[in-house]
This record gives structure tokens, C-alpha cells and sequence, in this order.
């Protein structure tokens, strides 16, 4: 999976598109020092996102935003 367009939205928030979900948004809001998925805006054309997706979503934002060490050290904490 690819990233391929983020940007910021209001309250710590970043909106993201993948390439394997071309059609479905996917929001992420900031925790402690990491980012995490929220919310999908999924779309029907989009096939279903199933759990190990959204943690591959999750670190390659918070790779994007160079914060991928504190998201892999979230459950240390």
C-alpha cells in the first residue's frame, strides 16, 4: 500500500488517500505524539478495510510525518 495525497484538517487531524482505497478518505487524528486512523469514509467501489489495513495506514502516516518511531514504541508506554 501507497500513500498518495494527505493534508491537514482542523483539530490535529489528517486527511489521507491510499492506493489500494482510492475511492475512501481516511481521517487520522493525533494521540500523544502518534497518529491514528479515526475515521473511513469509505466508498463501496473501495474493497473492505480489514484491521492489519488500518495499522499499515497508520505507520506509513506517521512515517510521512516522521513520527513513525514514537508509533511503534505507542504500546511500550
Amino acid at each position: 500500500m501507497k500513500l498518495t495525497k494527505w493534508g491537514f484538517t482542523r483539530f490535529n487531524s489528517i486527511k489521507a488517500e491510499f492506493d489500494q482505497f482510492p475511492h475512501s478518505l481516511v481521517i487520522l487524528r493525533k494521540i500523544r505524539n502518534y497518529y491514528f486512523v479515526n475515521k473511513i469514509h469509505w466508498s463501496a467501489l473501495d474493497p473492505v478495510v480489514e484491521t492489519h489495513h488500518l495499522e499499515q495506514m497508520e505507520l506509513l502516516v506517521n512515517r510521512e510525518m516522521d513520527l513513525e518511531e514514537n508509533y511503534l514504541r505507542r504500546r511500550l508506554d
